[in-house]
């Protein structure tokens, strides 16, 4: 047999290949357009989506221990048992956490068990396994897709940390927890932004979640109690526990109607005709 023989004979490997560069693309370019239909169809179901598929939560688990692991670096809490840091973190959490969180951290806040997923039980073996750096980096940023909001613009490092003390001691069973009462009707009722000061200023107190920490009209237990008035640079620059209220969130005018409703619970009768007989500072 001849060389050229060969040659003639030999597979046509190149000009076998190219037909299947085509269906490969086609292929490619197919299942892309299929996933886009997936996500346009299927994204507004995840919007309305509330019970778990099978491994559901654990898969969630396991994400968010992979993401706080990596992100949160290996940071030890300063104030970790302080006492005084705890107090602290007991108020901001009060404030801030326990309407989703519960008041003693079981998950169990008026809107913890509302929200799709449920909120976290801060006593839980779950959270006991992460490290304090993974509970700060969470309570700082947030998770996206969960109804936890991210601390980090209302509250300093430090204001985390003693968060993160406090709830350490709720899932430990050290710490007592703080129930605020909660607001009547009535006295909801008497906030309107288009009434008078007290009204208006009654408006703001509510809008701002200052009854979560203080109660409806100042009467929240021990030091979240309030008495007449308030103290503006509290209000604007915070306190430990207590986030600071900027101009971008409540406007001088609205500061000063605010501190109008604050006057009512000062041993005389508030919104909704409840007595104050607090101690504390603050707004």
């Amino acid at each position: 047999m001849t060389t050229q023989t060969v040659r003639d004979q030999a597979p046509p490997t190149a000009s076998r290949s190219r037909p299947l560069r085509p269906l490969i693309v086609a292929a490619i370019a197919g299942g892309a357009v299929v996933a886009g239909i997936i996500a346009i169809v299927g994204a507004p179901l995840l919007l309305v989506h509330r019970q778990d598929v099978p491994l559901e939560q654990q898969y969630g688990h396991f994400m968010i221990g992979v993401a706080a692991r990596a992100l949160a670096g290996n940071a030890t809490n300063p104030v970790a048992n302080n006492g005084r840091a705890i107090a602290a973190g007991r108020d901001a959490y009060t404030g801030s956490c326990a309407e989703c969180h519960g008041s003693n951290g079981d998950g169990k806040g008026v809107f913890g068990t509302a929200t799709y997923p449920p909120a976290t039980d801060l006593t839980s073996h779950d959270v006991s396994e992460k490290s304090d750096a993974e509970l700060f980096w969470i309570t700082k940023n947030g998770l996206s897709f969960t109804a936890m909001p991210g601390f980090g613009d209302q509250y300093s490092d430090q204001d985390i940390w003693n968060i993160v003390a406090y709830m350490r001691s709720l899932g430990n069973g050290q710490a007592a927890a703080v129930n605020v009462p909660a607001p009547t009707f009535a006295q909801l009722q008497a906030a309107d932004p288009n009434g008078d000061t007290v009204a208006r200023g009654a408006a703001v107190y509510f809008a701002q979640g200052c009854q979560s920490c203080h109660g409806a009209v100042g009467d929240a237990p021990a030091n979240l109690a309030l008495r007449g008035g308030g103290e503006t640079g509290a209000i604007r620059r915070g306190r430990p526990g207590m986030p600071a209220y900027g101009s971008d969130r409540i406007s001088d005018a609205q500061l000063a109607d605010l501190q109008a409703y604050l006057r009512t619970f000062s041993g005389s009768r508030g919104a909704g005709g409840q007595r104050d007989q607090g101690q504390g500072d603050g707004g």
